[in-house]
């Protein structure tokens, strides 16, 4: 059984990880204790809750199958069995897939980072956290007045169903229903006492969780983005800083600069410590972020009893510049191999959100037509709406930023003075603008490209098949 491990991506994560947990997911790793009677509670309570999410969905089926007369209520009850259908997909998914999301979990566990560019790697890590913990406290938050408006609505309502009478196809008659939040099939009496009592805290549980199952799991791939995209930014802030020290392994005087000033901070990192004063030595991070401002440290080689190059520089130095470039090679392929190992774990999932939120969004239009006037029936098919919509744009906003941010990476490649830099710089650059011409993205199932093109599309289907509701009419 795998530990706890706080530093990483999953040490980013944790909130996420614990809210999962705790909500019943089938995340069974990173627990303080790895085995024993705590890792069969655990098991115990991920079953107890698949027994509840899938029983009351089946008694949410049941009265679709069963209880609805007519088309009005048919498709009221359709949209709210397709709009829970995210959530136990999605639960079902994640314990069935479960290896692949450890996996990209455990991507970036380890500590990788180069002494010269460890201040751009945690001030970007930093910005990315609170970007994830941001996310999660606003989809947190939806999620909580999403549960509150819901049972609002539920009171607001009157408990009766207008149904066509059985005996007479010209008559309506009055139905008596439940008060309860969704409207389900029940094998006992739930209408008043003790069992209407139960069945309402058992569906308020659910409501709870079902939509927490699904927006957990959402926030999850939002923060996997979020931080590839840092990454990006980090391996395009250190390309410029990057060419000038190449520059120093063909030219006795190096380029002089400020070379990692921060891009919003405006601070000056040196490159080269103390020249191994103070029994210091080259790859000492503490000497590297000094506060000089200049490649002092690179020509100080004769303190630390170094030899020195024809280019004025030591040869650890020599080996420090030429490891930099090879850092930010294989940040790159991390990253890249990073967001395959997304498109892996939610391909099939982003799949089925976008086909059943397709069908979902055009019920809902055809719906909302029928509104008339601001009251309890107005405000269910706009929260509906809404909420349908935000779940699709978050995907799509973050998977364009994905986009926009790897395509960017080549053309900061061009515009750094890689002219200026040494020849092995130069053939740097042209692998870096060869590698980076296909922008990274995350596919669903290898049938679209999570994007805003995909929002525009999906939006466009939606209307296409309201017209042709419309029409049939």
């Amino acid at each position: 059984m795998q530990k706890v491990k706080m530093h990483g991506l999953v040490g980013d994560l944790w909130p996420n990880i614990r809210l999962m947990q705790l909500t019943g997911h089938w995340l069974l790793e990173y627990h303080e204790d790895s085995g024993g009677m705590g890792r069969l509670l655990r098991l115990a309570y991920c079953w107890l809750t698949t027994v509840l999410v899938f029983v009351q969905y089946g008694f949410l089926v049941c009265f679709l199958l069963l209880e609805t007369y007519n088309a009005d209520e048919m498709a009221a009850v359709t949209i709210t069995t397709l709009f829970f259908l995210h959530s136990v997909t999605k639960f079902t998914f994640f314990a069935l897939r479960s290896s692949y999301f450890y996996r990209t979990l455990g991507a970036w566990n380890q500590v990788n980072s180069h002494p010269l560019f460890a201040e751009s790697n945690a001030r970007h890590r930093a910005t990315a956290l609170s970007r994830m913990r941001k996310l999660l406290m606003i989809i947190g938050g939806i999620t909580i007045a999403g549960v509150l408006s819901w049972i609002t609505v539920t009171f607001l309502g009157e408990p009766v169903w207008e149904k066509t009478d059985p005996d007479n196809e010209n008559e309506t008659i009055s139905v008596e229903v439940p008060q309860l939040p969704i409207y389900a099939w029940y094998p006992w009496d739930a209408r008043s006492g003790m069992t209407y009592f139960m069945t309402f805290i058992y569906q308020l549980y659910w409501l709870f969780i079902s939509l927490a199952h699904s927006n957990l799991l959402d926030v999850m791939f939002c923060c996997f983005v979020i931080f590839s995209c840092e990454q990006l930014k980090h391996l395009k802030e250190i390309l410029q800083p990057l060419m000038e020290l190449s520059a120093t392994l063909d030219s006795v005087v190096p380029h002089s600069g400020d070379l990692f000033r921060a891009g919003s901070g405006g601070s000056t990192v040196a490159l080269i410590g103390n020249g191994g004063k103070d029994g210091g030595n080259d790859f000492d991070i503490r000497g590297i972020y000094s506060d000089q401002r200049d490649f002092s440290g690179f020509q100080g080689g004769m303190t630390n009893g170094g030899t020195i190059g024809p280019n004025g520089l030591t040869r650890k130095q020599e080996l420090m510049v030429r490891s930099a470039i090879k850092y930010w090679v294989e940040r790159h392929k991390h990253v890249v191999k990073f967001v395959s190992s997304i498109g892996d774990a939610y391909g099939s999932a982003l799949l089925l959100h976008m086909l059943t939120s397709t069908v979902t969004l055009t019920l809902l239009a055809y719906q909302a037509t029928k509104v008339s006037g601001v009251d309890v029936y107005a405000a269910s098919t706009i929260g509906y709406l809404v909420y349908t919509l935000g779940q699709v744009f978050v995907f799509c906003i973050h998977g364009n930023e994905l986009i926009e941010e790897s395509s960017s990476v080549m053309e900061a490649a061009y515009s750094c003075h890689w002219y200026d830099g040494s020849e092995e710089a130069k053939t740097f650059v042209q692998i870096v603008c060869q590698q980076c011409q296909k922008s990274l993205t995350v596919s669903g199932a290898k049938f679209f490209t999570v994007s805003l093109d995909l929002f525009a599309s999906v939006f466009g289907a939606v209307v296409t098949y309201f017209m042709v509701l419309v029409q049939l009419n």
